[in-house]
């Protein structure tokens, strides 16, 4: 056993795949109803630092772990990311930046009123919000003021580690109070995740999970005599249509094919789209002409060609050579209705229909479901990363002179908003299949968790035993007060469903382990779209507010 200890001390390796098992091991335990999930890794991981300082994984592994998850987290959501931020900016913005500025006025508050130093203030501010970079900014600027104060070197210090020491004291239950907001949530709203997953689909303009395939019969004089194209059908209804019966043929639809009143139209939607189609073409048949089309197929397949991928759907039939239609995606476990202009992605799962003859060579260019598609282009990745760190360390300035960076986090995050919607730049394709995007994100998570919380373990222990109970109060206060402020504005009053709001929660809170909980306690991947929404403005904010509050003189 004390060979064993001895090897935890001096293997960091070792170290970090036992906190990672164990916190797995324990965060997958259902106690009362309540159940940790990843975040035990974190709790683990203070645990054994808080037992030793020696249990202390090097920073650079947890960097590393942030970056990869961040990035990961950036490319899945940037397909959606601006979409959603184009039509919700303004709730999106006004909620971070109310939040944030009620965490701020409740820490200034509580310091005045507790006569709390400025520095340790902004310190239990940034590590009740989970912020690292926003500390980071906040001992910068308090090292800048400092440069010319007439102060003795051990006053200089103990001013300097103000902000660390009230982050330290703060940041273990600023994580864990998001977890128990989120399972108190759910538990007290009485919330069906079932019909909120489904909530989080419709609203983020990725389609519906219920996708229906019916037949409808043209009728509509106004659409009558137009081309397919002209008609705007699919772009009007949202329905996909594939199939054209006129008497007894059946043919594709495409877009130069005009519409005579009696065709029958076949198409896949959901219930909302077919209801569209109903009142604009006409009503719904039952012919089945899939039957009295054997010359027309479909086959599911893999986006595998990285030429095709990071391009439009409907220039597929011009790869193909013939006409080929996109009827379905999934991606990432969400079901889309694709639209002409939707742009395909590495490992998108697509299902195509076209005449037989074409079948086999459609095959060839998109790909084949039996292909071995987890491997991910690590050359692209590798550079997407860089990027990602290199814009991290650029220097924003800021009024009154200072500047900040968007670190480690907000860096990648943020080229990999860009770099996920934009697909394909070139022969160069930045987005991941979506399974080898899962494994790098949990890996990268897991990594995270375990380094930071052996490396303030100890911290924690020490900070707890000088500065006393009120800190730690006063901390995990504002963690709740703000978070439970943002469910009820998110879910309340800008009508959100819950999983996008755990989303908005964690990522206003700019807490990764928040952000893997809510993925697991939704069973759902769309907390990445909102949290990834919400971040930018909520880094902002926190790097602003923290560099306020630790030159502020209560």
């Amino acid at each position: 056993m004390v060979r064993f200890y001895d090897l935890l001390a001096t293997q960091p390796v070792v170290l970090l795949f036992t906190v990672v098992g164990l916190g797995y091991f324990l965060g997958n335990l259902k106690i009362g109803g309540f159940r940790l999930g990843i975040a035990a890794v974190l709790f683990v991981g203070l645990g054994f630092g808080a037992a030793d300082p020696r249990f202390a994984i090097p920073e650079v592994i947890y960097v590393l772990g942030l970056i990869v998850f961040v990035y990961t987290v950036g490319l899945q959501s940037g397909p959606i990311f601006f979409n959603l931020f184009r039509r919700q900016w303004l709730k999106i913005t006004s909620l971070a930046l109310v939040s944030t500025v009620i965490a701020a006025a409740l820490t200034v508050a509580a310091a005045r009123a507790l006569h709390v130093p400025a520095p340790v203030a902004s310190g239990l501010f940034c590590g009740s919000l989970t912020n690292t970079p926003a500390l980071a900014a906040a001992v910068e600027a308090l090292r800048s003021s400092l440069a010319g104060a007439p102060l003795d070197e051990t006053s200089r210090r103990l001013a300097l580690d103000g902000p660390t020491v009230g982050y330290s004291i703060a940041y273990p239950l600023g994580v864990a109070g998001l977890i128990i907001v989120m399972q108190l949530s759910t538990r007290f709203a009485r919330i069906d995740l079932k019909s909120e997953r489904k909530r989080a689909v419709r609203s983020s303009g990725m389609g519906s999970e219920e996708l229906l395939s019916r037949e409808v019969r043209v009728t509509n004089p106004q659409i009558v005599g137009k081309t397919y194209g002209e008609s705007l059908a699919t772009e009007v209804t949202g329905m996909v249509f594939t199939r054209l019966k006129r008497g007894s043929s059946v043919d594709l639809v495409v877009p130069e094919r005009v519409l005579n009143l009696g065709d029958v139209l076949v198409g896949v939607g959901s219930p909302e789209a077919v209801r569209k189609a109903e009142l604009l073409i006409g009503p719904l048949v039952q012919e089945q002409v899939e039957r009295l089309s054997p010359g027309i197929e479909y086959r599911d397949l893999l986006v595998l060609d990285r030429k095709v991928a990071g391009t439009a759907a409907a220039r597929l039939s011009d790869a193909v050579g013939h006409p080929v239609i996109v009827s379905r995606i999934r991606r990432g476990g969400v079901q889309i209705t694709p639209h002409p202009e939707t742009v395909l992605e590495f490992g998108d799962q697509v299902r195509i229909v076209t005449d037989k003859d074409f079948l086999d060579r459609a095959t060839e260019v998109v790909g084949n479901p039996m292909t071995d598609y987890s491997e991910a282009d690590f050359l692209s990745f590798s550079f997407g990363m860089i990027l990602g760190v290199l814009l991290g360390t650029v220097p924003i300035p800021l009024p009154g002179g200072q500047r900040v960076t968007l670190g480690f986090a907000g860096g990648p995050l943020v080229v990999a908003l860009i770099l996920g919607r934009l697909g394909r730049t070139g022969p160069i394709v930045w987005t991941m299949p979506p399974n080898a995007n899962l494994t790098m994100r949990q890996l990268g998570i897991l990594f995270f968790l375990a380094g930071v919380g052996t490396r303030a373990g100890g911290s924690f222990v020490h900070t707890f035993q000088s500065q006393g109970l009120v800190l730690l109060l006063v901390g995990a206060s504002v963690t709740l007060v703000s978070s439970l402020l943002i469910v009820f504005l998110a879910y309340r009053v800008f009508g959100y469903d819950m999983i996008s709001t755990f989303g908005m929660l964690s990522g206003i809170h700019t807490q990764p382990a928040a952000l893997a909980f809510a993925n697991a306690h939704t069973g759902s991947d769309h907390p990445n779209v909102s949290y990834a929404a919400v971040y930018p403005v909520a880094l902002i904010a926190k790097i602003v507010l923290a560099q306020v509050l630790v030159l502020m003189a209560f």
